[in-house]
């Protein structure tokens, strides 16, 4: 009967004892893993959830049981999550700057625009007409050549020239029918006889 008074009176303080022993080495390493030896860089933990205490009942026992902390997995599992977020950090380097518009290439040089030569004034009447010279003069050759004369229609190298006719071409067997007329028309306005071939 006493043994079983002494056993009933040591179990309580055994386990009260047990139980201060598991809290002590809790908070010791929980105060070795927080601190980093002298000389380390030291990590600030931050955001630790609070610790939680789970309630283990002794089959058998009455009373309030074994409390068992979860700090040190807590504790671990934040320090996992800030290295990794740390990582994270590291890896994804400076933030890049927002790509900016391409800038709008300058618009191209303005082409100029082709120099107009004279504007063709022959009216089909007109060619029609001078055409008609042409056969009666140099048989209808508008490339015909001669000392004196150049051109389908006969004009004289003195007169292409004093007409205007050197902006066509040198002289009137190298420019078209239509300039030769061209010409022709500022020596006499109105084509002269092309059947008879009388001098103009």
């Amino acid at each position: 009967m006493r043994t079983r008074i002494a056993l009933a009176t040591i179990a309580p303080i055994a386990v009260i004892t047990i139980t201060i022993l598991i809290q002590a080495a809790t908070v010791q390493s929980a105060r070795a893993v927080a601190s980093p030896p002298s000389g380390a860089a030291s990590t600030t933990v931050t955001h630790l959830p609070a610790p939680h205490h789970r309630v283990d009942h002794q089959p058998g026992t009455t009373g309030p049981g074994l409390f068992r902390s979860n700090l040190l997995s807590d504790l671990n599992t934040a320090l996992l999550a800030r290295a990794a977020a740390n990582k994270a950090a590291a890896h994804a380097g400076p933030t890049a700057a927002p790509h900016a518009a391409p800038a709008a290439a300058p618009p191209p040089p303005a082409t100029p625009a082709p120099a107009l030569g004279p504007i063709d004034t022959v009216s089909s009447a007109d060619r029609a007409a001078w055409e008609r010279v042409a056969m009666c003069e140099e048989g209808g050759n508008w490339s015909a050549r001669s000392s004196r004369f150049s051109g389908g229609l006969g004009i004289t190298r003195s007169n292409w020239d004093n007409y205007g006719g050197q902006q066509f071409a040198p002289e009137g067997a190298m420019a078209t029918e239509d300039q030769q007329i061209m010409v022709a028309e500022r020596i006499q306005p109105s084509p002269p006889d092309g059947y008879g071939c009388s001098g103009w």
